[in-house]
């Protein structure tokens, strides 16, 4: 069988990720499909996704250098000779399945279908309705030209049916998934108590709400021996999270670390962890950080996370409720046994989300396409 994978980028993101997984899982444990990618924008895991894949393409490749060909024909004065676009290029490969991840690989996905006959069309949908809204505010225009989605998550699905009319018997509920790295607990060399967070710092996975849990508890709670940490990629708000930690009279008490190697080490170092994303499907951090027995604090109807939170491992309370937040975190910090035990049914709770459990659910929900 010969597929075709459409990313959206190529970052150390979720969505990304999930599909290296899943690629990786497929040709160990189908070496004779055929395994093709078109990459809408690249990213760090260009070479990655390369080693998997019999043939890959680019919408726009950002920054590559004029072939040694393209630079005799500029020097000469001559017309170069026209390569093929991507569309050409994939279409001349006449692929059996068309495998798109994220809603934003959608377009392409669909254009290349209507120029085949028997090509089936899968999207795996990482996205809740801001993000679709917002990034491909024609969505209902494609849905008739898709055979069968992937859901991330019950939030996910549930959008999927109430705001864009999709049949329920056409969506596949299959949780995102992540490889668990242990790490042996460590003694941490001081008492101080560690709020964490994670993410791309952005509006959207509410580095703003981190800001305001940070100034309740160090105004409401003076003499606590509590800090706050976020690891991940700064986005360009940096200057204005920066200015807000100056404002605060917070730059003892927060720091953003940003994009660090191994991101485990510093989730280690957490005693709880916050979830506290205006929307985030279901975000690969809870999975890992719960497998070192970190407590969970989550948004309601804000994250899939919530529902596997809701049967222990952390709380789940009111939208960007910053009080309710603040009072969980204290709870902990007074409760030491009850963030131990938490933190044990989060591992427990998150054990099953792995490449070898989810992997093989994705491929089913291919062959449901197909047929």
């Amino acid at each position: 069988m010969k597929i075709l994978f459409i990313t959206h980028n190529a970052s150390r993101s979720g969505a990304p990720l999930v599909l290296y997984y899943f690629m990786k899982w497929l040709k160990e444990e189908h070496p004779s499909f055929s395994l093709d990618l078109l990459f809408v924008t690249g990213g760090v895991l260009e070479a990655d996704f390369k080693a998997l894949c019999d043939k890959t393409y680019y919408v726009k490749k950002t920054g590559k250098k004029p072939s040694f060909l393209q630079k005799v024909f500029n020097k000469l004065g001559l017309i170069p000779i026209k390569n093929k676009t991507w569309f050409e290029q994939c279409v001349s490969k006449d692929f059996d399945f068309i495998y798109c991840n994220t809603i934003v690989s959608i377009p392409y996905g669909t254009k290349i279908k209507t120029t085949s006959q028997k090509a089936k069309l899968l999207v795996h949908v990482h996205e809740m309705e801001i993000i679709i809204s917002t990034l491909l505010s024609k969505f209902d225009s494609y849905v008739s030209q898709i055979d069968r989605f992937i859901a991330v998550s019950k939030p996910v699905k549930k959008n999927l049916i109430e705001k864009h009319a999709i049949l329920e018997g056409k969506i596949d509920l299959i949780y995102e998934c992540s490889i668990l790295t242990k790490i042996e607990a460590s003694v941490k060399e001081n008492k101080t108590f560690v709020v964490g967070a994670s993410g791309y710092s952005y509006w959207r996975k509410g580095n703003d709400v981190f800001l305001q849990v940070a100034r309740y508890i160090t105004k409401h709670y003076p003499l606590l021996d509590i800090t706050f940490q976020w690891v991940g990629n700064e986005f360009m708000d940096k200057p204005i999270i920066d200015s807000d930690i100056e404002k605060l009279g917070l730059r003892e008490k927060v720091k953003f670390v940003g994009e660090v190697t191994n991101p485990f080490l510093q989730f280690n170092s957490f005693d709880v962890f916050l979830m506290i994303s205006r929307e985030d499907p279901f975000p690969l951090v809870c999975i890992e950080v719960a497998q070192m027995q970190k407590p969970i604090i989550c948004f309601e109807g804000a994250t899939g996370t919530a529902d596997i939170i809701a049967e222990g491992g952390g709380f789940v309370v009111p939208y960007l409720d910053i009080e309710a937040v603040a009072e969980k975190i204290i709870y902990y910090y007074n409760n030491t046994a009850a963030k131990m035990q938490h933190g044990q049914e989060a591992a427990s709770l998150f054990s099953g989300y792995t490449p070898e459990v989810i992997c093989p659910q994705i491929y089913e929900a291919v062959q449901r396409t197909l047929i």
